[in-house]
C-alpha cells in the first residue's frame, strides 16, 4: 500500500499566486505514485505508468495508486506482458485508487481525482457513476505517453465524452506554468 501524503501546508496553500498551486501539487503526487518501484505499488507496465490520487473535499489524500495488477494476481509471469495482453491484466490507476478508498470506508463525496493520463471509457464510467467533484489531468497528458495504442486513445476520447455528459468537471492543468513574478520594472510578466 502506498503511504498517504497530507495536503500542502496551509502556509503554502495560502500562497496561491495563480489559483492552481493545489492542482499542481496533487498532479505531482500522482506522477510520484506512477513512478514508484513496483515493489512499493508502482506500475509494472513496461511503457505506460499512470498514477492517480483521490483527494477529499477537505483537500486530504484519501487514496493513491498506479496502474497495476489486481491484488493477488501474479505480475511475474512474462506471458502477461506480451503485446496485446498487458491491458487485459493491468488495472487502471483510477480504478485502483477508487477501490482503495471505498475498501477503506473513505467518504468520496466532493472528492477530486488527479490522474497523469485522461481516464479511459471504463474509468470515466466509474467516475460518472460516483459523481466525483472533478477530474484533473496535466495539459497534453496523452502526448506524454508516446507508446499509447490507438485503442486507448479512442477509449480516452469516449471517456471524455462520458465525463462531459455526466457533468463531471474535467480540469486540464498546466503543470509547467510558473507563477508570475514581478520584474525590476514593477510589471508582471
Amino acid at each position: 500500500m502506498v503511504a498517504r501524503k497530507k495536503a500542502p501546508p496551509a502556509a503554502v496553500a495560502s500562497r496561491r499566486p495563480d489559483g492552481w498551486l493545489d492542482h499542481r501539487y496533487w498532479l505531482a503526487r500522482a506522477e510520484e505514485v506512477a513512478n514508484l518501484p513496483v515493489s512499493k505499488g508502482g506500475s509494472p507496465h513496461p511503457t505506460v505508468h499512470v498514477g492517480a490520487v483521490l483527494v477529499d473535499a477537505l483537500g486530504r489524500e484519501i487514496a493513491s495508486a498506479a496502474n497495476r495488477f489486481p491484488a493477488g494476481v501474479d505480475r511475474r509471469r512474462p506471458e502477461r506482458y506480451q503485446d496485446g495482453k498487458k491491458s487485459l491484466w493491468v488495472n487502471c490507476a483510477e480504478q485502483m485508487a477508487l477501490m482503495q478508498a471505498l475498501r477503506g470506508g473513505k467518504k468520496i463525496d466532493g472528492a477530486r481525482l488527479y490522474v497523469t493520463l485522461e481516464p479511459c471509457a471504463v474509468c470515466a464510467g466509474l467516475i460518472a457513476e460516483l459523481q466525483l467533484a472533478a477530474v484533473c489531468v496535466p495539459v497534453g497528458a496523452m502526448r506524454r505517453y508516446a507508446k499509447l495504442k490507438s485503442k486507448w486513445k479512442d477509449s480516452i476520447e469516449i471517456g471524455m465524452i462520458k465525463l462531459a455528459e455526466a457533468g463531471v468537471p474535467f480540469i486540464a492543468v498546466d503543470v509547467e506554468a510558473k507563477s508570475k513574478k514581478k520584474t525590476g520594472r514593477g510589471k508582471s510578466r
